[in-house]
């Protein structure tokens, strides 16, 4: 009898390979029993039955008809190892070869799990039956999990067959790729196919899908696609008048290739349109490609490619371009015009990881001044009158001073067309080194060892033109370009405390592409004369040396003033920080003669000095002529010190608040100037209050001179504010005022929001930010004074309902400045969007409601008008 219940037992642990999990916390675990009695027609009974089995109800009756021979070899029944348990029981059936699992079974058999409340194993046929049970509330439990390898899905019956790997599912639940698949009934072919009845597919990772599209049959390949017959929409359990006769959902972990489905619209000067259609190509898994158009009922085009790539470890980025050809107005009236505009934007950035010595970044921006006025749809890219791009590569040599500087920069105004480009601009430079200086030494230093040498070179070619002309412009007569080099000196002694004695020698080289000849013509200009330059093509070199000294005083000066102990305020700090530095500069060099010359104008009847090199990148080298200031500074610093609370060894816990971080005043005297000895003397100040959320910045300008007749300085004392400007910032959340708010993500994550109102967080009820601007400006006799406020927030009404907002206004021109708002809902598997501009040039709204899941992203309702949208 032993024997055989080891032998049943060992069938027992081979059979499943199938997994089904539930838990139930309010049901009683028991011990698990094996049942050496049984009676077989009971068994038989409650199998049919697929009743619970009870091991106080069971009897085992021994049978004399069952022997078996200990001496054959029998091929075995599983190749592997089986691992089993329950809660409850486990019986056997000698007649029936079948063994029953009851309560939160478990069978393992390689890869294979099976999980369930109920297990029946045929040993005859290799098949196994699993189904679950109904709680008191009417909700199964225990229902079958089953599990082979990656595969994982729940149901609520299940028959399987170890031998063919066929098995037959009622109510599954399976994961593909973020999708979900409800279906009443499944037939599992192989590991990879099966077939669907009834069946649901969704986005929605509830139990009750809120939406899915309904499938009376269908083919799901593993971890490739599903291919159903007749299908239709449901929403909320609602069927909707939308199906097909027949579709295919691909899913696969690695992404593919496919069309891009088009937008429709139409538009009042460019008429119908179908916009975004084309194609996207997966070319593998480092890099794609995307090739969409737009097309318009009057003839206008559009193209756009986009790629993304990144290798791990190394870099990655975006690449994107455009191209539009636009009609405008009817062909043969006045009104008609055509413009060709193109755009490339450009963003590779390495990895931090890839080479500490060598680094390349390119951030690419550049368009034609009216391409996003006319074909883009987002009101901060239009109203972004500035772009600018850069390229840059630098490389640094190991235990070197020396490193490597080279980039290519581009900015330009859409306002007034300009653009500027420099290509390229490269540097080559060198760190302070200490050449008289033992290695290692860094005390005990003389004089010589504080002599430092370091170096510095520049070559740039670079044009600042109206975009028109940039592709007609001459690179010898138009593009500026040289190179520039310098070898400092310094040193420094310390004389006394606080007290610094610097001198330095510098030698500026620069070599040029050309130069200038300036002569009178008194035949231009209809015969009023004017000047005549005449450039001279080829290299010439400029170079220059000077030297100065500098003595420094810098104390640092410290106020207390304490309060009593029953204050709030434990003490208050004062920092004044003077600093007092005289410059001598002799007059050496080279003589100014050597790169200045002189003509004659006979229109002012005086000789007027230039620089033959006045139109180039870089300025004259020049002699220095002697002169010598005193420049005179002081800031100031205010901290208090505030008793936040006591601890239970009654020593004070003191929190430093920062009243005034900065209050700086500065000027400087000429000594040797014959005039206007005085430069302005300016303020500048910054400090935040309120644990930094409101952020304070101001300065000033005042002119110790008075104006003459004709807004000149005259050498009369006489102080006037020339500018002065105040910038505030205030922040505001919930958490500020509830730290135990939920949500929030720290200053990143607000600024995130108040800097772009699409952005929602759903769990910080409110937010906002106020930015107020007031600058004065009055260089002359006229004065102008503008005034900009901004405001940016959140409101989150309930955990799923979210307005943000941004807006302005212009107290100079009186009027509101860009105004747009959102509304979003949080609608679990779905997601509704209202975004508004409500008044203005570029008034319009888009309304969307579609599916949160990137699979399913063309499930959407939108309904848009922009300010190109027909007005209805």
């Amino acid at each position: 009898m032993k024997l055989l219940q080891k032998v049943f037992i060992f069938f027992v642990g081979a059979i499943l390979p199938l997994n089904i999990f539930a838990v139930e916390n309010n049901i009683k675990r028991y011990d698990r029993k094996l049942i050496t009695e049984f009676d077989f027609s009971v068994i038989d009974t409650l199998s049919k039955e697929k009743s619970l089995l009870q091991a106080d109800s069971l009897k085992m009756v021994g049978s004399d008809s069952l022997s078996s021979d200990s001496t054959a070899k029998e091929k075995p029944l599983f190749e592997t190892m089986i691992e089993y348990n329950c809660d409850d029981t486990i019986v056997f059936s000698l007649t029936r070869q079948s063994v029953f699992l009851t309560k939160n079974a478990f069978v393992k058999y390689g890869e294979t799990e099976l999980k369930a409340y109920y297990i029946e194993l045929d040993l005859e046929k290799k098949e196994a039956f699993a189904y679950g049970i109904q709680d008191t509330t009417g909700n199964f439990i225990f229902t079958p999990e089953f599990k082979d390898g990656s595969e994982e899905f729940t149901c609520k019956e299940l028959k399987y067959n170890f031998d063919t790997g066929k098995g037959l599912v009622n109510e599954v639940i399976t994961e593909q790729e973020g999708g979900f698949v409800h279906s009443e009934i499944t037939k599992k072919i192989n590991d990879k196919v099966f077939y669907l009845r009834n069946g649901k597919y969704t986005t929605c990772n509830h139990p009750n899908p809120h939406f899915y599209v309904k499938m009376t049959k269908a083919k799901m390949i593993k971890d490739d696609k599903i291919v159903s017959g007749p299908l239709h929409l449901v929403l909320e359990d609602v069927p909707l008048p939308l199906g097909l006769p027949f579709a295919m959902f691909p899913f696969s972990s690695s992404y593919s290739s496919g069309l891009v489905i088009p937008s429709y619209g139409e538009e009042q000067q460019r008429g119908y349109n179908l916009r975004g259609g084309g194609y996207y190509w997966a070319i593998n898994d480092y890099m794609d490609l995307k090739i969409t158009g737009d097309i318009f009922a009057n003839g206008s085009w559009g193209t756009y490619v986009e790629s993304k790539y990144k290798t791990r470890y190394r870099y990655s980025g975006t690449f994107a371009t455009e191209y539009h050809f636009n009609k405008y107005g009817d062909k043969g009236l006045s009104d008609y015009y055509e413009t060709t505009d193109f755009a490339i934007r450009w963003n590779h950035s390495q990895d931090a990881k890839a080479n500490p010595y060598r680094t390349f970044t390119a951030s690419v921006n550049v368009s034609t001044t009216n391409n996003d006025r006319n074909n883009s749809t987002s009101i901060n890219e239009i109203t972004n009158n500035q772009k600018q791009s850069s390229i840059s590569y630098s490389k640094k040599w190991a235990d070197s001073p020396f490193s490597l500087n080279a980039s290519l920069r581009h900015s330009q105004n859409s306002r007034d067309t300009t653009i500027a480009l420099t290509l390229p601009s490269m540097s080559l430079s060198m760190t302070q080194i200490y050449p008289f200086r033992a290695k290692g030494k860094s005390t005990d230093l003389r004089w010589y060892d504080k002599v430092g040498i370091s170096y510095s070179s520049k070559l740039e070619n670079t044009i600042n033109t109206k975009e028109s002309k940039l592709m007609s412009s001459s690179l010898q007569k138009d593009w500026k370009n040289g190179y520039q080099h310098s070898i400092p000196i310094t040193t420094n002694f310390k004389l006394a405390k606080d007290l610094t004695l610097s001198p330095t020698l510098n030698y500026q080289g620069v070599l040029y592409s050309r130069s200038i000849r300036k002569s009178w013509d008194p035949d231009a200009d209809g015969g009023d004369g004017d000047v005549k330059i005449d450039t001279i093509q080829g290299f010439r070199y400029a170079h220059n040396y000077s030297t100065s000294a500098s003595l420094s005083l810098s104390p640092k000066i410290y106020g207390m003033y304490t309060f009593k102990e029953t204050s709030k305020v434990a003490a208050i700090r004062h920092v004044m920080t003077p600093t007092i530095s005289v410059s001598y500069t002799p007059e050496i060099g080279v003589p100014r003669s050597k790169y200045y010359r002189t003509y004659y104008d006979e229109n002012k009847k005086e000789d007027v000095e230039y620089s033959i090199f006045e139109k180039g990148v870089y300025p004259t080298p020049t002699g220095a002529q002697e002169s010598g200031s005193i420049n005179l500074s002081l800031d100031n610093n205010i901290e208090a010190k505030v008793r936040t609370a006591n601890d239970t060894t009654g020593v004070e816990d003191m929190k430093k608040v920062k009243i005034l971080e900065s209050l700086k005043f500065s000027t400087s005297y000429n000594m040797f100037a014959d005039s206007l000895n005085w430069s302005d003397i300016r303020m500048t100040g910054r400090t935040k209050l309120f644990n930094k959320k409101l952020d304070l910045n101001f300065n000033s300008t005042v002119s110790p001179y008075k104006l003459g007749e004709i807004n000149q300085k005259i050498d009369e004392f006489g102080p006037r504010l020339t500018n002065a400007s105040i910038d505030v910032g205030f922040s505001l959340s919930a958490k500020d005022l509830n730290p135990n708010t939920k949500g929030g993500e720290g200053d990143d994550k607000q600024a995130e929001v108040w800097r772009d109102p699409r952005y929602v967080d759903f769990d910080i009820p409110w937010s906002f930010s106020v930015d107020y601007g007031w600058t004065y400006s009055k260089p002359s006799n006229r004065k102008n004074i503008t005034q900009n406020l901004g405001l940016t927030g959140q409101i989150t009404l309930t955990p799923k309902w979210a307005v943000s907002f941004s807006t302005g206004y212009d107290f100079t021109d009186k009027e509101v400045t860009s105004t747009q708002f959102t509304i979003n809902r949080n609608l679990h598997c779905w997601k509704m969007s209202f975004n508004a501009i409500p008044f203005g040039t570029y008034q319009s709204y888009n309304f969307m409601i579609n599916v949160d899941s990137s699979i399913l992203q063309d499930l959407k309702y939108e309904k848009k008008q922009s300010w190109q949208d027909v007005q209805f």
